[in-house]
């Protein structure tokens, strides 16, 4: 075949002169198309955004309910703490009972429930400063009863009735502010008691001075060494704890910070320090010969026979924004920390949609799904125990990790002290996944027959992250 021979192909405008009307009619029919298409795509994302907003904003809402309902089940707590107080024979411990609740409850029957509380405190208060002061004036209880009632009713008008849900939501933090101010003037009273101190004829207004040390040896969610050191609520976890006053303090400064350790615990291997603040992270060693793993979240009938269970299975969330170097330890405190509400969805860093997800991790460690530096997470899960029981947790994380049992703070790993942790860990040949131990540290804490609640905040800061929990007799 020769050059002259090849086909030859028809310039692209000969098309157009030699058909107008057709190529006309596809250019008008592709440009509506084509509008259509972009309009559609715009439409689509402007649902999407404004869907999200909807899910951010009921977020926000039921956030701030579930804060609401936690005052109204602290107030709950401080009537059994001050009930407690004045009973000659303390009943069981029934302040520290832990509470579920799948959807929170709306403000207005909150609110109703907050009265109904706020006036039992009020009248175990008016019992308890009448008690003193008809010793202190050698006067009848009724006749100090009336003169406290009289006082109490001239201080306090009565509150006028809400009419939203954000009056409401204020009533509610007014009133548990007045239920801590009461258990403040209990603790002082206590105190004064326990140190013999004398107290003053204006008992009636339960302003009396004196001080106290507050140490105790009542039970708490740990075991500690034996050693007090000014903390309440310091030393062995169970014994005579000499009195009334003294468990009473013991617990009220529980209450009062459930963010500080409850005692001293020597919680690394050889007495390296205590777990909180800036104890030196060692792993512990294990046997593994006779190590038994296990998964899951149950402990007893209905869970795998094991003798080192790796807690697995969490509701996780995230990633929020957080703060790197020495600023992961004080991270930012996010909404999730107000309180656990798995429905509920945040914006997280960088403006992303955050949602609670379950995570049943099929290898060891936990690792959150979505990676990121600079970074805060949360997780929880629910515990189920057939039998009250003392367990020790392995906890370990890169970088920072708080866990709460049961509302109450159990362990705080801090990164600053953490690099031969991180060298052991990444730098070294070991076994430390296949032993279930890439842990800092270990402590003994006290876990309840049914269900307990698990609560970790995981700070990450540059590349790599992981927690782990494990639990053993």
């Amino acid at each position: 075949m020769f050059i002259d021979d090849a086909p030859r192909f028809a310039p692209p405008f000969g098309l157009i002169r030699r058909h107008p009307f057709i190529v006309m009619s596809l250019v008008l029919h592709a440009v509506p198309l084509v509008a259509l298409y972009h309009l559609g795509s715009q439409r689509i994302e402007l649902a999407q955004r404004e869907r999200q907003q909807r899910q951010v904003e009921s977020g926000a809402r039921l956030t701030a309910q579930a804060r609401l309902e936690k005052r109204v089940h602290d107030m709950e707590r401080i009537k059994s703490l001050l009930e407690q107080s004045a009973a000659a024979h303390p009943a069981e411990n029934k302040e520290d009972e832990v509470q579920f609740s799948a959807q929170p409850k709306a403000p207005e029957e909150l609110l109703k429930q907050a009265k109904d509380l706020s006036r039992k405190i009020d009248e175990i208060e008016r019992d308890t400063k009448a008690e003193q002061l008809a010793k202190l004036l050698d006067i009848p209880k009724d006749k100090a009863l009336e003169q406290v009632a009289e006082k109490a009713r001239a201080e306090e008008p009565p509150a006028a009735e809400p009419q939203t849900a954000a009056e409401a939501a204020a009533q509610i933090e007014q009133l548990e502010a007045k239920a801590r101010v009461a258990l403040e003037e209990r603790r002082n009273q206590l105190e004064q008691q326990q140190n013999g101190v004398q107290v003053a004829a204006d008992a009636a207004s339960g302003t009396q001075s004196g001080t106290g040390n507050g140490k105790g040896d009542g039970k708490g969610n740990g075991k500690g060494d034996g050693a007090g050191n000014g903390r309440s609520g310091q030393g062995l976890g169970s014994g005579n704890t000499g009195g009334v006053g003294r468990t009473m303090l013991d617990r009220i400064a529980a209450f009062r910070n459930p963010d500080l350790p409850d005692r001293a615990t020597q919680a690394y291997i050889g007495g390296a320090g205590t777990m909180f603040g800036g104890g030196v992270a060692h792993i512990p060693t294990v046997d593994a010969a006779s190590m038994v793993k296990g998964t899951g979240r149950m402990i007893g009938p209905g869970g795998t026979y094991a003798n080192r269970v790796w807690v697995n299975r969490w509701y996780l969330i995230g990633p929020f924004a957080g703060r790197h170097g020495a600023g992961l330890f004080a991270n930012y405190r996010h909404p999730p920390e107000q309180g656990v509400v798995l429905d509920a969805a945040y914006r997280g860093k960088g403006g992303r949609l955050v949602k609670w997800d379950y995570v049943d991790m099929a290898r060891y460690p936990l690792e959150p799904p979505v990676h990121a530096e600079d970074a805060v997470y949360y997780g929880y899960t629910e515990l189920m125990l057939d039998a009250e029981q003392d367990l020790t947790i392995w906890v370990g994380a890169d970088d920072d990790v708080q866990l709460w049992l049961n509302d109450r703070l159990v362990w705080e790993g801090g990164n600053v002290n953490k690099d031969s942790f991180f060298g052991r860990v990444y730098e070294t040949r070991n076994t430390f996944v296949r032993d279930y131990n890439l842990n800092e540290g270990k402590r003994v804490v006290h876990f309840r027959k049914g269900r307990n609640k698990l609560f970790f905040k995981l700070s990450n800061g540059p590349t790599r992250i992981f927690f782990s929990l494990v639990l053993t007799k």
